[in-house]
């Protein structure tokens, strides 16, 4: 949203969001106002916009909640991955309810938009296959003028009190079952003796509700020694560019950004 925004400054846009830590950084563009009251339609509708963009279910299941209502502007939604996928890693009666659950409800979601627009060629395809709507692809982007790619490594190793001589293996991702941290832990354990004569460490950025959990599941798997808990960090650039390569072990995605930015660094 921020990045639209700050590409379209000649657009006046509002921002209707309920909770989050991203209002200070859009609040600062001169073309956006921030309301922190919701994103139901009547509070959307009394700015009068031009055009309605919604990026997550919970806000578009908001307008369409009643099937009679009517809107007479374009309502577009981006979908930024298709969360229904973790139903394919999850057994039994109940996730099998709510994958159901939440087919028909995306399907008569996906069918009320004016458009409905994917960042990736497969999620449109996934949508045209299984829920029979159309879309269309606008890839994921990036201002490539925020990445300073001049930096010396070692020097920003030896700042953010990383080794200086080993290889480092990065992962920026929220601590949750769709990154699949677990994963990876997994397979360093599997492969511990030869990441230790190797002298490899891992580095972990980010944070999220599985975060001590991943610090436990390390600890037991025996790998703890071998990897970095960094947190939650504002340097992930400088990050990217100090370590020597990227790994992320999500269990499904729509068109990561963070992959395009390691890419990048």
């Amino acid at each position: 949203i921020y990045q639209i925004a700050r590409g379209m400054q000649n657009i006046q846009f509002g921002v209707f969001a309920n909770g989050g830590d991203a209002a200070v950084k859009v609040s600062t563009l001169p073309n956006v106002t921030v309301f922190r009251h919701g994103n139901l339609p009547r509070h959307v509708l009394r700015f009068e916009p031009d055009l309605i963009h919604i990026h997550h279910l919970k806000p578009l299941l908001n307008f369409y909640l009643n099937p009679f209502k009517k809107y007479h502007i374009p309502v577009l939604f981006t979908v930024h991955g298709l969360h229904i996928h973790k139903y394919e890693f999850k057994k039994g009666i109940s996730n099998t309810i709510k994958f159901y659950l939440r087919y028909y409800l995306e399907q008569y979601l996906f069918h009320r938009v004016t458009k409905l627009i994917t960042v990736s060629v497969e999620d449109g395809q996934f949508i045209g296959d299984q829920y029979h709507a159309p879309s269309v692809c606008i890839p994921n982007g990036l201002d490539i003028s925020k990445i300073e790619c001049s930096e010396n490594s070692r020097s920003i190793r030896n700042e953010l009190n990383l080794p200086p001589d080993i290889p480092l293996f990065l992962t920026v991702a929220r601590f949750d079952f769709q990154k699949g941290y677990d994963i990876l832990l997994r397979t360093i354990s599997m492969i511990k003796d030869e990441i230790h004569a190797r002298k490899i460490k891992f580095v972990f950025v980010g944070h999220g509700e599985l975060f001590n959990e991943m610090k436990r599941m390390a600890a037991g798997l025996e790998v703890n020694d071998l990897i970095i808990f960094m947190g939650a960090r504002n340097d992930v650039y400088r990050l990217m560019r100090a370590c020597d390569l990227f790994i992320l072990p999500s269990r499904w995605e729509g068109l990561p950004i963070v992959l395009i930015e390691a890419g990048l660094c």
